[in-house]
């Protein structure tokens, strides 16, 4: 029974414990100090308490004048859970910690915190707290000393900090702590300003200065003993005035009293940044320090004054270098094209601050002004004594001798005058820009659409420069299929010839090859050679079913249920008299020769059965003449004379067949990358208009400024490679960027680019002459080995003639000689075979050795092509290794290698495993790779 008092309870404490939950998942913040009283360099702890909230930002810390705040570390993470009588409730809690270090007295307040908890802005209340000095009395002295009276800005100034510590002296245990037990007294919270780097040091070498007992004048200048220790570290002053030891606040946990038990300081000293040995208390399992207090000092400085450095006399190329310095420069390489990059590594030795040390000013530099410098600031590294930079200059033009001497200038604080030295000038051999374009640029006066006509003469082209700037080329484009119509000038005519000599000696093959005669013939034969009556039944029998197909009879004709469909289709085809005699015969030589009775001669039967052939054949032949209707099946019967035409077309399709096949096989491309950016149209016809623009610039700078010309083409190249990055596919894009990286000496990425323009356009004569032009300009350090061996020597002497003529006289020209000699060859044999008396020997001799010449060079120019690869080196330098990663061993290393084609055989990360035409094997980086 429904018990509603009950359901209603559970109604009730399910909306109770929802309530408790909604609470407590609320979060609620608060701010509190440890202490509201701070010594002046001893720390109070800050903490930041979030309760029940999921998520929260730390906050910023605040910024406060004379207080230090850092984090005391990671925030701590608690959470409870509490059930009573039933209730299950549970609190979360995160406490943020702070160290805030006064470091001067007086009274400060940190700021209200505004951060994010739950995805709500909360505020914390501001908190205020006073820091006072402790007492240091005659307890502790710091001093800062400097060994020179003056010294200028930047310039090397030896320094001394002396931290005097009275000895503690215990009257109770009559123990006085030595120097290192003083020495560990110093507080974590020291700040050592300029001397930070050398305390590191030691604490990083486990050292710590030596302390000596000396005895010092109090405040009331009385000698008493101290511990002083000495620490020496060498500054640069960074603004004029006198030496300031502000930054500096030596702060001691001077003991007050010892005792025998657990030292507290314990963990203080492993937190020390001295650490190890020297850093742990030597009272442990003895006496320990039980109780101290903070002492802060502030060092006292002595009278060395620090000067600006004087306007007066400042050469241009001064930037701030104090000092005596020396500067030495090398360069590489040293023989060199007009354009190309010059590694320049400078390298300034001194007696300054090397870290301070700039590198001289290059691009105002007017005796370089021959030169392309990067006005980019250099960054340099120090080593030892020396600073050592590096850049690329690059020769404005052909001619230029030398690298001149390089300026450095500095100021000597000995001598208080500026001083500039000189680096010795470098020998250099600057040659003309060995880029295609820079010696000549084709078709200045033209437009590319004449160059590019499919219509050209059969000339050979010379490489055109002219960029396409139609709107078209913003338009992707397919594949064009190269129909290799040609093929059908070599397929055809030994065809022709073969069906020519078949009609000329039908005769002979017919009498030769039985499976060529007719049914009618072979029916007779079978007929004729019959040694009983059922061999020539059944010869009769497939004759009229070869005439008129019915129901499928098998075995031999032995009874008259197998003939009967037969003679039925005869009947249906109005053959009545003729089924009749036919049905007759089949059943006569079923039976013996005694035929109801009556002895019947087997010649007689032979004869008739002949006759019946015959008659039979007649009927059918002149039924087809006046095209009486015949079964379904025996429609599709033509004349001789159109299963040659059949053939024809059947050989014609073949070939187009062939052709196209191995047309696409050639002019196929790999579906294209996804974009890698997006455009909109109007933004790819501004990049278009700026690539051309920069790409005209660079033309007009070829002849008397080589570096600003390439950096034209530099910016047109990446323009256009943002085009075809955004998905656009076109031949023309494809060959003004192939352009582009030619005159910006990219060869590889040149050549890539004119063969994916061929993949579009496989027809283009001009692509091909500029792709000719870039492939000349590859240098040889890849081409593959003569291999051992007469025959393979052969085969390579042929190819290499045979590259020779097909880039002399044009692929072209070898087709036009194949084409008009197989026509002449085999014309000349079809007129022979068809019984003309004409002598081949003298008239087709010729035309054979031309055919066969050229079917020759076809083959060796595809097999060629096959070989050269699927991908493009586009770095010089190419190293090979044994695995995908640059920890794999080096399995070669092949120079001057850009341009030049590779075979890709595996992917893997960003590697991809490679094969060179000379067989060698290896994986690169992708970035040296443009896949085809």
């Amino acid at each position: 029974m429904f018990d509603s008092n009950n359901y209603l309870q559970s109604i009730l404490a399910v909306i109770i414990l929802g309530m408790a939950g909604s609470a407590a998942s609320a979060g609620d913040v608060s701010m509190s100090v440890s202490s509201r009283e701070a010594y002046v360099g001893s720390p109070i702890q800050m903490q930041i308490s979030i309760n029940n909230a999921s998520d929260y930002e730390q906050p910023d810390l605040p910024q406060i004048d004379g207080v230090e705040v850092r984090s005391a570390g990671a925030p701590s993470q608690s959470s409870q859970v509490t059930v009573i009588n039933g209730r299950r409730t549970e609190s979360r809690s995160v406490v943020l910690r702070y160290l805030i270090t006064p470091r001067r007295a007086g009274t400060f307040e940190i700021p209200a915190l505004t951060f994010k908890v739950d995805g709500k802005n909360v505020k914390t209340e501001p908190l205020r707290f006073v820091a006072t000095k402790s007492e240091t009395g005659d307890l502790l002295f710091v001093e800062l000393a400097g060994k020179k009276d003056k010294v200028f800005v930047g310039q090397p100034l030896e320094m001394t900090l002396r931290i005097y510590i009275k000895p503690y002296r215990d009257q109770d245990h009559e123990l006085t702590l030595s120097e290192g037990d003083m020495w560990n007294m110093i507080s974590e919270h020291t700040t050592w300003g300029s001397f930070q780097k050398r305390i590191e040091e030691m604490a990083n070498n486990r050292q710590r200065p030596g302390g000596k007992e000396v005895l010092r004048k109090n405040a009331q200048g009385e000698e008493r003993a101290y511990y002083m220790y000495e620490i020496d570290a060498q500054v640069y002053p960074t603004k004029a005035g006198k030496i300031s030891g502000d930054d500096i606040q030596i702060v001691v946990n001077y003991p007050t009293g010892l005792g025998r038990s657990r030292d507290p300081f314990d963990s203080f000293f492993d937190d020390s940044p001295f650490g190890g040995s020297f850093m742990s208390s030597p009272f442990s399992n003895r006496l320990s320090v039980t109780s101290a207090r903070p002492v802060v000092a502030e060092a006292t400085v002595d009278t060395t004054e620090v000067l600006p450095v004087p306007t007066k006399g400042r050469p241009l190329d001064y930037r701030g270098a104090v000092g005596q310095y020396q500067i030495v420069t090398q360069a590489s390489p040293v023989n060199v094209h007009a354009g190309d990059s010059i590694t320049l590594n400078l390298g300034i030795i001194g007696t300054g601050p090397m870290e301070l040390v700039q590198a001289p000013p290059l691009s105002e530099l007017p005796e370089l002004k021959q030169f392309k410098v990067s006005n980019q600031p250099l960054a340099g590294y120090v080593q030892d004594d020396s600073k050592v930079f590096s850049t690329t200059i690059r020769p404005r033009q052909a001619g230029i001798t030398e690298i001149p001497a390089i300026p450095f200038s500095f100021f000597n604080p000995e001598t208080e005058q500026f001083e500039t030295v000189h680096s010795a000038p470098i020998a250099i051999t600057v040659k003309k820009a060995e880029s295609l374009a820079l010696d000549a640029i084709v078709g200045a006066k033209g437009t590319q659409s004449k160059t590019q006509d499919k219509a050209q003469s059969t000339a050979v082209l010379e490489p055109s420069f002219v960029n396409v700037d139609t709107p078209s080329v913003l338009t992707s484009q397919q594949p064009q299929t190269a129909w290799n119509w040609w093929w059908l000038s070599v397929i055809l005519p030994p065809v022709l010839w073969v069906v020519t000599l078949a009609a000329r000696y039908r005769h002979w093959l017919v009498e030769r090859m039985p499976s060529l005669r007719s049914p009618r013939h072979r029916c007779l034969a079978h007929i004729s050679s019959a040694t009983d009556q059922s061999a020539i039944a059944d010869a009769l029998l497939r004759y009229m079913q070869k005439l008129f197909p019915a129901k499928e009879a098998t075995g031999i004709a032995d009874s008259s249920s197998e003939s009967a469909p037969t003679i039925g289709a005869m009947r249906s085809a109005g053959l009545y008299e003729l089924a009749a005699e036919a049905e007759l015969l089949l059943e006569q030589l079923s039976h013996s020769q005694d035929s109801y009775g009556t002895r019947v001669d087997f010649e007689e039967q032979r004869a008739a059965a002949i006759d019946l052939v015959n008659r039979l054949s007649t009927c059918m032949k002149s039924r087809s003449k006046r095209q009486i209707r015949r079964p379904q099946a025996n429609r599709g019967r033509k004349s001789k004379r159109a299963g040659i035409a059949h053939s024809f077309v059947l050989l014609l399709g073949l070939a187009s067949m062939s052709t196209t096949v191995m047309a696409s096989e050639t002019s196929a491309t790999a579906p294209g990358p996804a974009p890698q950016v997006v455009l909109s149209q109007e933004q790819r016809e501004i990049l278009f208009k700026d690539a051309n623009e920069s790409y005209r610039e660079g033309l007009a700078l070829a002849k008397t400024d080589v570096v600003e010309a390439k950096d034209g083409f530099l910016k047109a190249a990446s323009k256009y490679q943002m085009l075809v990055d955004a998905g656009i596919s076109n031949a023309n894009l494809y060959f003004n960027l192939g352009n582009a990286y030619l005159q910006s000496d990219q060869l590889g990425r040149a050549i890539a680019n004119y063969e994916r323009a061929l993949k579009l356009q496989p027809d283009n004569r001009q692509f091909q002459a500029n792709l000719n032009a870039a492939e000349a300009m590859a240098q040889t350090a890849d081409t593959p080995q003569e291999l051992t061996g007469p025959d393979r020597n052969l085969l390579l002497k042929l190819k290499n003639v045979n590259s020779i003529l097909v880039k002399t006289v044009g692929p072209q020209a070898i087709i036009l000689v194949l084409v008009l000699s197989s026509l002449t060859f085999w014309g000349l044999v079809i007129w022979r075979t068809m019984g003309h008396q004409l002598s081949l020997w003298k008239f087709a001799t010729l035309p054979g050795f031309l055919l066969m010449a050229a079917l020759v060079s076809m083959y060796l120019q595809a097999d060629n092509t096959a070989q050269q690869g699927n991908a493009v080196v586009v770095e010089q330098h190419l190293q090979l290794h044994a695995g995908d990663g640059e920890q794999f061993a080096e399995v070669a290393v092949l120079d001057s290698a850009e341009g030049h084609r590779v075979q890709t055989l595996a992917h893997r990360g960003t590697w991809t495993q490679i094969q060179t035409r000379k067989g060698q094997i290896g994986w690169v980086p992708d970035q040296v790779l443009e896949l085809l």
